[in-house]
């Protein structure tokens, strides 16, 4: 059976309802929610009462409770919380509770419902205030000092905590020159500002020489508050041992500005014996770092060096990405080399992507023979390394596939959760399922998180189907890891625009793992995250009259059209190079035309797609690429359609 037995349950649910039918409990649930967003709450609370069973009727319990909160409400909420200790809104419930009592400065109350120090630097500091009210100041200032100790602003909650502090001097002097120091790193100027009213005469001294240099970073060779930095620093006066901690930030800064000159600056102190080993080292890989993301060629030798010296694996990762962009193979070979070295020490083996490359090398030198064995090597592995060495010798791809197969006993003990899961996904509680059915997965043993998995697969829920695969690193369980959702809409979109199925299956996969309803830190939409503005264009573009607001982008019908027209007018702009137009789908066409057009620090020939790739500025960026290029033939594997990785002229081409 394709479904489990137990999803009769979820539609029956006998043993948890009255004698309304499911569907009259559903329209209840829906009834009351309607009531309670216009305030009604007599009503709603008469329809609560009428479904004491219903899986959702606890979330009903939490908006009146919220709704309703008062001094004398402690005993509800606990006992709210108490019988939903596994649901995320009790704990959204505790929080709300918390900032009311807080704010109406009910610090018994709050110190009863929660008297352990919360994480959230607001509930924090309203902690503080609440033990300050009960005279328990020394007990706290450990912790007080703690959360003062930061580079960066803090919450008004704070303020009346840290002032208090500040005017019984517990707050010393050290203790405010040691937060500007963090400050000063964090290039907070506003916190720098703020600081240096409360300082004495001395360290305020200091500190406005401090700030003019942070605003002028190129004075630092000659500012006087490094002059003396190589004398013993136990025999430094106080000012001298303060303004030394200092000047690590400050050529940082500098360094930022102007990497050239903070590496002098760097050099000179240096030689002053000014850095501890330890400040030295951190500042060696800064300066590398920022040599290389300037692309400072006269600056190399010294690089080169000294990154001999660090031994810092990613530093030397990035040192020969480098070398590829510049198609320098003696220098490939040399990283390479030194990067074995360092994995040798820590006992770990080159992953297949130095391997990889390795073999890049050889096959440079004319010895193919030597090259096919270390392809060899990694051409049995499911990934973009892997699939590149299989094409190279003419391998069929291997997926290594570890399918989760039904077994049904398994989740019948889970019937409640699962029950609670459907209904969250039948009202569309979008957010609340996402976080539920994670706190479901993670609860339970590997095997029932790929049951749970599968479970989802089946239902249709295949946003849940991957997370279930993600948190139980089922990276082998190609059913649930990868499922082909809604394939209606998907081939009717790839047919529309003349596009591989597989390959708009894939990038919606890297995208938003078929969440419908998705949205980025930057304002991307749906399924195949689309920004509103290139939503847009592209609508106006195929004449799609029916877009005609944001909000409709997690409508999957609007959204995968759009998104693969969009691709389709990538693939057109770039000649029909998924490369270059997968690039751009993640970084968008400007930044690729960008580094396609670019002549610095790129090999004259042109690069080889593989080169390209590996050469790609943006971490984000380069592994986005690999990723979609391999989902797509693990989709077509799935899919049942020819497998083919990189297309003849994708393979020929230079970039």
């Amino acid at each position: 059976m394709k479904i489990f037995l137990l999803s009769l349950f979820l539609f029956s649910f006998s043993s948890f309802a009255s004698s309304l039918t499911w569907s009259q409990q559903r329209g209840l649930y829906t009834q009351a929610v309607d009531l309670q967003a216009q305030n009604m709450w007599s009503e709603a609370l008469q329809k609560t009462k009428l479904i004491p069973a219903y899986p959702l009727t606890y979330l009903l319990e939490y908006k009146q409770l919220k709704a309703h909160f008062s001094r004398n409400s402690l005993s509800a909420v606990q006992a709210f919380i108490e019988d939903n200790l596994d649901r995320r809104a009790s704990y959204d419930l505790q929080r709300s509770y918390l900032y009311y009592l807080a704010k109406n400065k009910y610090w018994r109350e709050y110190l009863s419902f929660y008297p352990q120090l919360p994480n959230s630097l607001s509930l924090k500091c309203y902690h503080f205030q609440a033990r300050l009210a009960g005279d328990q100041a020394d007990e706290i200032w450990t912790d007080v000092q703690k959360t003062w100790l930061t580079g960066s602003s803090l919450p008004n909650a704070c303020d009346s905590v840290l002032q208090y502090y500040l005017d019984s001097k517990q707050i010393s002097q050290a203790l405010i020159l040691q937060r500007f120091h963090l400050a000063y790193a964090n290039n907070k100027t506003s916190l720098m500002s703020y600081l240096i009213t409360l300082m004495d005469k001395q360290n305020k001294r200091l500190a406005k020489q401090l700030y003019a240099l942070h605003r002028a970073p190129t004075k630092v060779l000659n500012s006087p508050l490094f002059k003396d930095l190589s004398f013993n620093r136990d025999l430094l006066n106080r000012e001298a041992q303060a303004s030394h901690v200092f000047l690590a930030a400050s050529i940082k800064r500098l360094a930022k500005k102007d990497i050239e000159l903070g590496l002098n600056a760097y050099l000179v102190y240096e030689r002053k014996r000014a850095f501890t080993s330890a400040e030295q080292v951190k500042l060696k890989k800064y300066l590398i770092s920022r040599i290389m993301s300037r692309n400072e060629i006269t600056l190399f030798p010294w690089l080169d060096k000294t990154l001999s010296t660090v031994g810092d694996a990613p530093l030397t990762e990035r040192r020969i990405r480098y070398a590829i962009r510049l198609n320098n193979w003696p220098d490939i070979e040399y990283w390479l080399g030194q990067l074995d070295k360092i994995k040798q020490q820590d006992s770990k083996q080159l992953n297949s992507k130095w391997v990889y490359w390795q073999a890049r090398v050889l096959e440079e030198k004319q010895q193919q023979g030597q090259a096919d064995k270390l392809y060899q090597n990694i051409a049995t592995e499911r990934n973009y390394y892997g699939f590149l060495a299989a094409q190279k010798l003419g391998l069929d791809y291997q997926f290594n596939a570890n399918i989760v197969n039904e077994q049904q006993q398994d989740l019948e003990h889970l019937q409640t959760q699962l029950a609670h899961i459907d209904e969250l996904y039948f009202h569309q509680h979008r957010y609340l399922l996402k976080r539920e059915w994670r706190v479901l997965i993670s609860n339970q043993s590997i095997n029932l998180q790929r049951q749970l998995g599968l479970f989802a697969f089946q239902k249709g829920w295949a946003h849940l189907s991957v997370v279930a695969s993600i948190l139980s690193k089922s990276w082998s369980a190609l059913n649930i890891r990868f499922p082909a959702a809604n394939p209606q809409l998907f081939y009717a979109n790839a047919e529309r625009y003349e596009l591989d199925s597989s390959y708009i299956y894939a990038i919606t996969r890297q995208e938003s793992s078929f969440d419908e309803f998705a949205r980025s830190p930057v304002g991307a939409r749906g399924y195949m995250q689309l920004m509103p503005q290139t939503a847009k264009e592209t609508a106006r573009k195929i004449g799609l009259k029916n877009y005609k607001r944001r909000a409709q982008l997690t409508d999957g019908d609007i959204n995968v059209q759009l998104g693969s027209a969009y691709f389709d007018s990538l693939l057109k702009r770039y000649k029909g190079n998924r490369v270059l137009a997968t690039a751009a789908y993640n970084a968008g066409p400007n930044r690729v035309d960008r580094w396609q057009g670019s002549k610095d620090g790129r090999a004259e020939q042109g690069l080889t797609m593989d080169s390209w790739i590996e050469a790609i500025p943006y971490k984000e960026t380069r592994r986005y690429v690999k990723n979609v290029l391999v989902y797509n033939v693990i989709y077509q594997h799935i899919l049942d359609k020819p497998l083919e990785f990189l297309k003849p002229k994708e393979i020929s081409a230079r970039f």
